[in-house]
């Protein structure tokens, strides 16, 4: 009975110096190139106080876009404390400069404290500016074909209401005469 109070109270000091242990203080280094048909992303990641390489960090790669951003990629960095993910050069840029803006996160993660990087990336694809946008399904203008389909669609649905409406009328007309049988 005693060996298991001692084993239950090493236990408990043993959670409870693992618990007292604080995450670290990270910085990410982030490197940007790229090649024929990709963007390249490197993040470095050091502890802030040491600047010692930090092993086993999971790190998130997103793009900025206009509304929010869009994940590109992520992994666990090695023993020397980095990680690359790429990602296609075909992705348009957040601005008409041509500038894309990447960004590194680390969420909920048991080495480090949670923290995001960013970088700009001067990419070939700039954002379209002020390009004119046909008439389509989606629009202000839809198509002539739309709005003929539209109308008798609309027609047809009124018109079977009506139908609906006639019959009712003449069910109504034929109950109030009166049928006479010759016996």
């Amino acid at each position: 009975m005693a060996n298991k109070k001692n084993l239950l109270i090493a236990l408990l000091t043993a959670g409870i110096s693992a618990m007292a242990q604080e995450k670290k203080d990270g910085l990410i280094t982030l490197q940007l190139g790229a090649n024929d048909t990709m963007h390249t992303v490197t993040a470095q990641v050091n502890d802030l106080a040491t600047k010692a390489p930090l092993k086993g960090v999971e790190i998130t790669f997103y793009v900025q876009r206009t509304f929010g951003v869009m994940k590109v990629g992520n992994g666990t960095t090695d023993t020397t404390g980095v990680i690359t993910a790429e990602f296609p050069l075909s992705i348009p840029a957040g601005d008409t400069l041509g500038n894309l803006i990447a960004l590194a996160k680390v969420e909920d993660n048991a080495v480090i404290n949670d923290t995001i990087f960013r970088a700009t990336i001067k990419t070939k694809l700039s954002f379209p500016a002020h390009t004119p946008v046909k008439a389509g399904l989606i629009s202000s203008t839809p198509p002539l074909w739309l709005q003929l389909v539209f109308w008798l669609v609309v027609a047809m649905v009124w018109g079977s209401f009506a139908y609906a409406l006639y019959l009712v009328y003449r069910i109504k007309a034929s109950a109030s005469k009166k049928i006479f049988i010759n016996q």
